[in-house]
């Protein structure tokens, strides 16, 4: 049984971040449905995270739980949209590998 979870946020509906996408991490951990959680914020959805106050203001509470949220690179360099991520404290880089081994490892994926 899994008790490591991958939330991979993909939707660039802000709705989706706002009520599914970001608030299962920030509970899974603080309620302790599970051990450990991430967050990859992918495609579509990290220009959203770069504009959207309020789903920054999430990211910064996930943030200080220390959960690691990721973004891909490929995708916010190709919408300018890296410097923002990682002034917030997101993780920017190539994700396929990083989503590859966690799978491998065993951790569950959820996305949004």
């Amino acid at each position: 049984m899994a008790d490591k979870v991958l939330v991979i946020l993909s939707s660039a509906d802000r709705e989706v971040a706002l009520e599914a996408g970001l608030l299962y991490p920030l509970n899974a951990l603080k309620h302790q449905w599970m051990d450990d959680v991430k967050v990859v914020i992918f495609g579509p959805s990290e220009k959203v995270a770069a504009y959207d106050t309020e789903i920054q203001n999430i990211i910064k509470e996930i943030l200080a739980q220390n959960i690691e949220v990721m973004a891909c690179k490929y995708c916010s360099d190709r919408m300018n949209v890296s410097e923002l991520l990682e002034k917030q404290g997101i993780k920017v880089e190539y994700i396929g590998p990083v989503i590859s081994q966690l799978i491998k490892d065993g951790w569950a994926t959820l996305t949004f």
